[in-house]
């Protein structure tokens, strides 16, 4: 593992206050490194780009002109979907899913043009849990009623067509804001509202977040870390 390679430096690091510079350019030679040669980072040890993975390495790459930060970008800007949307990995998902606002939220991190920013934001805002639907709001309202949540308030799912979760609109809500006030959409402000409420009405009674709803068959779910950091963003 790499950071078994450099945990001697890793914890100096998180220990130390200052900043240290030769830790921070070993950790980019080693994004880098990884990167694959017809742009971008894999998930895993695969030999296709996932849009996730290639969007955090970009990120860490920012300020750092290197052939595999532009290579990454590129790629970003080539496997974008004709409706705006991303892929979660490259040649996937012509709908779209989850990663577009993550994409969104890279492209604008580095600077990129603003078309295919705009692009992705009409496909994020046509976009909502499936329980935003009459029928779905219906049902869980009178039938389904394990889950306990208010279908009023929703945000964004993983894939189109399924119910809301709280990472993908976390992470919607946050490129949704990005957008300059004076530019958005009428109905910008009705989604970044519902979809805030949407975070609130599914937190865990104790606090936190688990992965979509706080509390199934009476019981209430234990928050988990991840989504929760990523809610409080």
């Amino acid at each position: 593992m790499f950071f078994d390679r450099f945990s001697v430096k890793k914890n100096s690091f998180l220990l130390m206050g200052p900043f240290n510079t030769q830790l921070l350019r070993d950790l980019r030679s080693e994004i880098e490194r990884r990167s694959l040669s017809s742009g971008g980072w894999p998930s895993g040890n695969g030999p296709t780009a996932g849009v996730e993975s290639t969007c955090y390495g970009l990120m860490a790459l920012h300020d750092h002109h290197a052939p595999a930060r532009e290579k990454a970008i590129d790629l970003l800007l080539r496997t974008q979907n004709r409706n705006g949307s991303w892929p979660a990995f490259e040649g996937d998902d012509q709908e779209g899913c989850w990663v577009t606002a993550l994409a969104v939220m890279t492209l604008r991190f580095v600077q990129s043009p603003t078309s295919p920013i705009e692009k992705a934001l009409h496909w994020l805002l046509n976009n909502k849990g499936r329980e935003g639907h009459w029928l779905w709001k219906w049902k869980f309202r009178t039938v389904d009623r394990r889950v306990q949540f208010d279908p009023d308030k929703y945000g964004w799912s993983w894939f189109p067509g399924t119910v809301s979760w709280v990472i993908p609109t976390a992470f919607s809500l946050i490129a949704l804001k990005q957008s300059p006030p004076c530019c958005r959409p009428a109905h910008v402000a009705t989604r970044i509202q519902l979809g805030t409420e949407m975070l609130f009405d599914r937190a865990c009674p104790g606090g936190g977040w688990n992965a979509g709803n706080g509390i199934v068959n009476d019981a209430a779910l234990t928050p988990h870390i991840d989504t929760t950091a990523v809610a409080l963003l």
